[in-house]
């Protein structure tokens, strides 16, 4: 089926005012509804989760929220490119490349037919937290200023669900795979970008043949029990355990399995560290530990006892411990120390690759403007650094920094 078609495009159009609909339509990236009660948008095609939803409990004392998962709709959404519209009775999976013996390609249930894998995994987008970022390096200007046009990201291009689907090594066994050094993943969406030669692209990312056959790298066709959501890649998603989502290619339609290193291609070749701490370009991979604190900084507490919980992750394993500060605006540009860092109690037991759930107490709390710190450690020692201390890079990648949440308390009198 062609990639280019819109997903609505079949529509017939009858009327004007139904031709501007669905024009309207086919340039929105997203397919879902995102009610402004879950999502942020930030750009076309990128919609960030909402953490207030998230954890209900700091609003209103109850054990509520989200639990493991995000459920399929209120995951963050961020698509480059309407999604392509699929039929899976007539969508084919190609593989092809130097390191296959029997190239070939899949029906959908084919790959339905193949032992199944399910297994729980954070996805954590690798520009998430990218409005922290200050927008020149450490050293001040030398023509790296950060770009403002792409999206900025706050906490929220993060989720948890629970995937199903068939191992990559499992397929490329089918086809014969001998000694490969470089797959390529390529989806099926075309973006426009007039940077690249000819105006429009494929997404596509090319992973380490180590990282590809490994039993937890899969191509998912079911998320929290369900088909693959269109905004999340139907029918078939690419899930890279543990590494930045930015790689987990949506829409698959080809993996090339290659003896010989394949260059990267398209907005791959972006998706790298680069700076004046970088003397070579690095790729993005493995996404850092990350906290954030369940509450969205438009609300404002009553006074009183309150209970902060958040969530924690890491691309590098299991989380070991969370840290919990809070300071106080004392005078216009000077902040206090209300609660030294506290460790929290970490609410579920932790898992690779999945977030774990914190709560700290905090009691007596009086009016005033707040900002709260979580600070989280993983099993592998990694550390959430200060803001001042995050590497900076010119793509505003990997921003994992224990940036201060903003907050308010305000006695109900006050409120107007």
């Amino acid at each position: 089926m062609a990639a280019t078609a819109p997903f609505f495009a079949e529509r017939a159009l009858v009327t004007s005012g139904r031709a501007a609909s669905a024009s309207a339509e086919a340039t929105n990236f997203v397919v879902q509804t995102t009610p402004s009660w879950y999502f942020i948008q930030r750009e076309n095609g990128s919609q960030e989760m909402k953490w207030g939803p998230v954890g209900r409990a700091v609003l209103d004392g109850r054990p509520g929220g989200y639990g493991e998962f995000v459920p399929n709709d209120r995951m963050y959404i961020h698509n480059r490119a309407r999604p392509p519209a699929i039929d899976r009775r007539t969508w084919r999976l190609k593989l092809t490349g130097d390191a296959l013996t029997r190239p070939r390609s899949f029906t959908y249930d084919e790959l339905l037919a193949m032992p199944s894998v399910t297994v729980k995994r954070t996805i954590d987008c690798g520009a998430n937290c990218a409005a922290f970022f200050p927008k020149l390096p450490p050293g001040g200007a030398d023509d790296r200023w950060l770009p403002v046009g792409y999206t900025q990201w706050h906490f929220g291009a993060v989720g948890a669900a629970e995937w199903t689907g068939v191992r990559v090594k499992d397929v490329l066994a089918a086809a014969g795979v001998e000694s490969p050094l470089d797959v390529k993943f390529t989806g099926l969406d075309v973006i426009s970008n007039e940077s690249f030669p000819g105006g429009k692209i494929h997404y596509s990312q090319v992973a380490p043949a180590d990282k590809a056959l490994k039993d937890d790298t899969l191509l998912v066709y079911r998320m929290n029990g369900a088909d693959l959501p269109v905004d999340h890649g139907y029918p078939l998603r690419l899930l890279l355990s543990g590494w930045a989502a930015v790689t987990y290619v949506k829409w698959l339609g080809e993996i090339e399995a290659s003896k010989h290193p394949i260059p990267a291609t398209g907005l791959q070749t972006r998706h790298v560290l680069i700076g004046p701490a970088y003397p070579k370009p690095a790729h993005l991979t493995v996404g850092p530990v990350r906290s954030a604190i369940e509450h969205d900084p438009e609300i404002t507490l009553a006074p009183g006892d309150i209970t902060l919980r958040g969530r924690a992750w890491s691309g590098s394993g299991a989380i070991d411990s969370v840290d919990v500060s809070v300071e106080k605006l004392a005078s216009p540009g000077r902040w206090v120390t209300e609660m030294p860092w506290r460790r929290a109690t970490l609410l579920n037991t932790p898992e690779p690759l999945m977030w774990v759930r914190f709560e700290v107490p905090w009691n007596g709390v009086k009016p005033g403007q707040y900002r709260v710190m979580s600070r989280a450690k993983d099993k592998a020692g990694n550390v959430q650094p200060r803001p001042e201390d995050v590497v900076w890079n010119q793509h505003g990648l990997g921003y994992n920094g224990h940036y201060p949440l903003d907050l308010i308390v305000v006695p109900a009198s006050d409120m107007p």
